[in-house]
């Protein structure tokens, strides 16, 4: 037998003896998982077992601790709704009774003021003292009834002139605002009633506070409707209401910010109205520069730029939203209203204005409950009634943006409520007859922020997001040149299904 069949047979002798250990190994393996599976499952038996026991155990004991728990809370609970209840009647009755008391005194001082404006201006228009007379007799009681005399004596003083014909206005005028500013002044009215609704927001609420008092306009009062927090905020309220009597402060369960900036509204007793948000602040001269410009120019609304902080990166800098670009076509030589330049064309935010109250009380404005994004009906339920506006270039509000714990941070479930908010603000455009004049610019911004915010929200909240955008849009009853125009500017509007 030569080498090469000796290799041969080796080679097979060895691969014979490999497949038998092979064999062997598989058929040992077999025999191990065996017995490990058993082994597992053994352990598996005794761990649920044991841990059943444990758990009826844990149980127990957490259901016991629970109910002890449940029955402390449900008492303070209890104690607290009617420590609430007993407050809010308090505040109602010292409010009647702050009136109640101010009613005759107001009165009495109109009727002095009146009189000395009278007598002064008695030799000039003799002629004219038994008609004059009778008007006062005829009037008495309304002008008497009045709360807020400065407005009543330039009611007054316009129907003087109208019934007697008087020529020398502009005398009679200087009287007139030297009275009202007397008035305003002694009368303890504020100029500016600034509404801030506060929940868990004690890091900054500081910073926003002192902004607030180092205002200098110095006749405001700072309306702190506190709407259930659960963090420091009370107790810092409490603290610069106790050093500032300017601050007045609520304290409620939640509501939500809407119905906390509607109940500072309620209370707000200035000739104008501001509103600050809790974690911002303001330029020191911001309230007394937009008063100054609402007397100046008779106007309904002023309003500024706004700055911006970075919270996240503790930088100074524009909010994208509000760059300075996107305020570039708004008018700021002049004064305008929605006919001139359409609401929907610059960025919409409610506390970079100042409001006179007559606004909010003529058209019966108020904020959204129960909603994020609350602020728009406000927003545009006083830009489409407001007769006179005027804006000016100053950043004198500074905005904190990428804080944590805001709806615009989290881009959770909350964005939905932007999609119910359009329906408001279509229905009030309705009320105050500009929908279809302003339709394709209200359609343009409804459409490019419900995108942007599908875009934004979370995905597990994307389907029901979407459910709700399409049946907004459907609502809408969008012409197909109106469906056209929007796709042109907004291709992804094509990928939204409305059939």
């Amino acid at each position: 037998m030569d080498n090469n069949e000796q290799f041969i047979n080796l080679e097979k002798k060895f691969q014979q003896e490999l497949e038998a250990q092979k064999r062997f190994y598989e058929s040992e393996n077999v025999v191990l998982k065996s017995k490990f599976e058993f082994e597992k499952e053994k352990l598996r038996i005794d761990y649920e077992s044991k841990l059943l026991s444990l758990q009826t155990e844990l149980n127990t004991k957490h259901y016991n601790d629970m109910e002890a728990l449940k029955k402390y809370y449900q008492s303070e609970l209890e104690s607290q709704r009617n420590w609430y209840e007993e407050e809010i009647i308090r505040r109602k009755k010292e409010t009647e009774d702050w009136h109640v008391a101010n009613l005759e005194k107001q009165t009495s001082e109109l009727k002095k003021g009146y009189e000395e404006l009278l007598k002064a201006q008695e030799d000039k228009f003799r002629v004219q003292e038994e008609a004059l007379s009778m008007y006062i007799v005829e009037n008495k009681k309304y002008y008497e009834a009045q709360l807020k005399p400065y407005k009543n004596i330039i009611k007054l003083q316009e129907k003087i002139q109208k019934k007697l014909k008087i020529k020398p206005k502009k005398k009679i005028e200087k009287l007139v605002e030297e009275v009202v500013e007397a008035q305003v002044q002694t009368s303890g009215i504020p100029k500016v009633s600034i509404i801030l609704p506060v929940y868990n927001v004690g890091k900054y609420l500081r910073q926003s506070l002192d902004s607030l008092i180092n205002q200098t306009l110095k006749e405001i009062e700072i309306i702190c409707v506190n709407d259930g927090s659960v963090d420091d905020s009370y107790e810092i309220l409490e603290e610069y209401k106790a050093k500032d009597n300017r601050i007045k402060v609520i304290h409620k369960e939640n509501k939500g910010t809407g119905a906390a900036r509607n109940d500072g509204l309620r209370l707000a007793t200035g000739e104008c109205i501001g509103f600050v948000d809790p974690d911002d602040w303001v330029k020191p001269n911001m309230f007394e520069r937009l008063y100054n410009l609402i007397k100046e120019k008779d106007l309904d609304i002023a309003m500024c730029m706004p700055d911006g902080y970075d919270e996240k990166n503790a930088v100074s800098a524009p909010f994208p939203y509000f760059v300075d670009a996107n305020f570039e076509n708004i008018i700021d030589d002049r004064v305008f209203n929605w006919r001139d330049l359409s609401p929907f064309s610059y960025p919409m935010c409610v506390w970079n204005k100042l409001y006179t109250k007559e606004l909010f009380d003529k058209h019966n404005i108020e904020f959204a409950e129960g909603l994020d994004f609350e602020d728009h009906k406000v927003i545009f339920g006083t830009l489409l009634t407001a007769e006179k506006i005027f804006f000016i270039r100053e950043k004198l509000y500074v905005y904190r943006f990428n804080r944590e714990g805001s709806v615009l941070t989290d881009n959770n479930r909350r964005l939905i409520d932007h999609i119910e908010i359009f329906d408001i603000v279509e229905n009030l455009m309705k009320e105050t007859n500009t929908f279809n004049l302003l339709r394709e610019d209200f359609l343009t911004y409804k459409i490019h922020n419900i995108l942007y915010y599908y875009s934004m929200i979370k995905d597990e909240f994307k389907s029901e997001y979407y459910s709700n955008m399409v049946q907004s849009i459907k609502d809408t009853n969008l012409t197909q040149d109106e469906y056209n125009m929007l796709c042109a500017k907004y291709p992804e509007l094509k990928n939204v299904s409305l059939v």
